[in-house]
């Protein structure tokens, strides 16, 4: 074997070691914020729940904020690709709206504690985050697009801002889905409840309530 080989083996090697602890610390992560939230994690509690070196830490995040952004990131592509793919073609609001809480409400049921951290709006924590713009956009996105298809089938009142309530929806979603779980209300419940509130103040002529 040459020295060229044996370099690249051992560089592969490293990589994927180092791959690892990072998997490692953001599953640690994940695990913290959700039981003790943000505030209350520090770096070499993660570290130490990783079982890495707490310098070790800092190879891969320069700080808390860092590793929590990555978190949150990370929660939300997986809130918006669990809830897409259970939602069907429909054209109605009163349609999408039973299935969307439907499917995010089961989310929360499976992954609890983590729908807060992937509805969360990171630029609370970094002004200059992007990604989590784009994401949380693209979640609200499909909030929009119903009520605007709605809007134009005369199906919502007048005075609805489809964009505004789409985004309105999100903080809605965010308070109220953790809040019916530590409730202990079903998911039946929790859907009705929320779906009935929305249906009633944008819906004109509502089918469902």
């Amino acid at each position: 074997m040459t020295d060229a080989v044996e370099g690249k083996i051992a560089t592969d090697r490293a990589g994927r070691r180092k791959a690892e602890k990072r998997e490692r610390l953001l599953a640690a992560a994940r695990k913290l914020f959700i039981l003790r939230g943000y505030h209350e994690t520090r770096p070499q509690d993660i570290a130490r729940e990783a079982d890495v070196a707490h310098g070790t830490f800092y190879s891969h995040f320069h700080d808390k904020r860092e590793i929590f952004m990555a978190f949150a990131s990370e929660a939300q592509e997986d809130l918006h690709d669990f809830v897409l793919g259970r939602i069907p073609k429909v054209n109605s609001f009163e349609e999408y709206i039973h299935f969307a809480l439907t499917a995010i409400q089961e989310f929360a049921e499976q992954n609890p504690g983590l729908l807060r951290s992937a509805l969360v709006d990171t630029k609370l924590f970094d002004p200059t985050d992007s990604t989590a713009k784009v994401v949380r956009s693209r979640f609200a996105a499909g909030f929009i697009k119903i009520l605007m298809i709605s809007k134009d089938n005369e199906e919502l009142y007048d005075d609805v801002d489809p964009e505004l309530m789409g985004h309105a929806m999100m903080g809605l979603i965010q308070s109220s889905a953790p809040q019916a779980y530590r409730m202990g209300k079903s998911r039946e419940e929790f859907v009705k409840l929320l779906a009935t509130f929305l249906i009633r103040a944008m819906v004109k002529n509502p089918k469902s309530v």
